[in-house]
């Protein structure tokens, strides 16, 4: 076997985390892709609370273990922002990039409809 054949038995490809993927979708200005990224990493974080929590469920059920299983009926069922950030574990800066972005995608949108109204009355 050549050095050839062996280097290249050796480099493996690094793919780009999601979120680095959703960095560099962003910092290119590819703001579509970059709101799909940004709605995929959610969707694959809460799929993973979810499923956490079933597994704790089912243990507490099974292995008679209340370890995980909340069961306080008092408890408030509400949901805040912040908790469900906290349990995504999305930083406040890659929120406000997103929130930034889309803001200034809003502006561009708004930009464009008055422009075809202008070009729409010139005519």
């Amino acid at each position: 076997m050549s050095e050839t054949e062996t280097l290249e038995q050796e480099v493996e490809t690094v793919e780009p985390s999601a979120v680095e993927e959703l960095i560099n979708q962003i910092t290119a200005g590819d703001l579509n892709k970059a709101e799909g990224s940004f709605q995929s990493i959610v969707q694959d974080k809460m799929a993973d609370a979810l499923e956490a929590q079933r597994i704790a469920t089912a243990q507490a059920i099974f292995n008679d273990s209340p370890e995980g299983l909340e069961t306080d009926a008092d408890e408030d069922l509400d949901v805040t922002d912040e908790e469900i950030e906290d349990e995504l574990e999305v930083s406040e800066e890659e929120l406000d990039a997103v929130e930034e972005v889309m803001d200034e995608d809003e502006e561009i949108l708004a930009q464009l409809d008055d422009d075809v109204e202008e070009n729409d009355s010139e005519e």
